[in-house]
């Protein structure tokens, strides 16, 4: 055995250890070193220190009886010589740029990943590209990119900043329901604007809401989402008043 394969062994083993007590992790790494003859442990080290994206896998049992600790945590960046805490400047909070506010004590600092939302591409967007473009059985607009619905987090999204009539329009008039379209159009070559108070129709003008109602019911399921419910809020008074 190399020195370097030694060195190797001993701080995947050291480091294994004090993420987790158990010495699970630490036991499946060492079995694995031991298959290997010295020439393949350099193939592997050659390939894993190449690749930037490998990595040692730590197997915890979220909900067992050793889970994983920051004071484990701390240990192995201790054994690695890696410090986690550290002073933090802040040039955006003061008013001279050539004196930064500085933390007052050291914080912890780590990687934050951050996804971003906006897609930028216009011919990788989720919508569609054209409103006249209309599937036949659910009236969803579809064009070019061959989507016409938006996905749940850039709903959540537009609900976080409280943009409820953008939502309103891409559900209604710019999503399946043609009728509110037709008359948005109309609007705006009578008037060159629409609101969307004025273009509104009922759920009967929405093939979605009605296919997905047709699907319950043959399913045996009575729902409110386009008929109305059998539980509305007038039903409910008058029950509790004794009508």
């Amino acid at each position: 055995m190399t020195d370097k394969r030694k060195q190797i062994e001993m701080l995947v083993d050291g480091v294994m250890m004090k993420l987790d007590p158990t010495g699970s992790n630490s036991q499946k790494y060492r079995n694995m070193f031991q298959t290997m003859s010295d020439k393949q442990f350099a193939d592997w080290a050659n390939a894993f220190f190449k690749d930037e994206k490998s990595q040692f896998r730590l197997d915890i049992q979220e909900f067992g009886n050793v889970p994983l600790r920051f004071e484990n945590i701390d240990a192995a960046a201790k054994f690695m010589n890696l410090k986690l805490f550290e002073y933090v400047y802040i040039p955006h909070v003061s008013s001279d740029p050539n004196r930064p506010v500085r933390t007052k004590q050291p914080v912890l600092v780590g990687y934050l990943n951050i996804k971003r939302p906006q897609q930028l591409v216009t011919k990788k967007t989720g919508l569609s590209l054209s409103d006249t473009n209309r599937d036949e059985m659910t009236g969803i607009a579809k064009g070019e990119s061959k989507g016409g619905t938006t996905t749940g987090i850039e709903n959540e999204l537009l609900v976080g900043v409280g943009a409820d009539e953008i939502i309103s329009e891409l559900s209604g008039a710019r999503g399946d329901n043609v009728v509110e379209y037709d008359n948005m159009l109309s609007a705006i070559a009578e008037t060159g604007s629409c609101r969307l108070a004025d273009i509104k129709t009922s759920a009967y003008n929405k093939p979605t809401l009605l296919k997905t109602d047709i699907f319950l019911r043959a399913m045996g399921f009575k729902t409110d989402i386009v008929s109305p419910s059998y539980y509305g809020i007038d039903r409910m008074r008058a029950a509790l008043n004794g009508a």
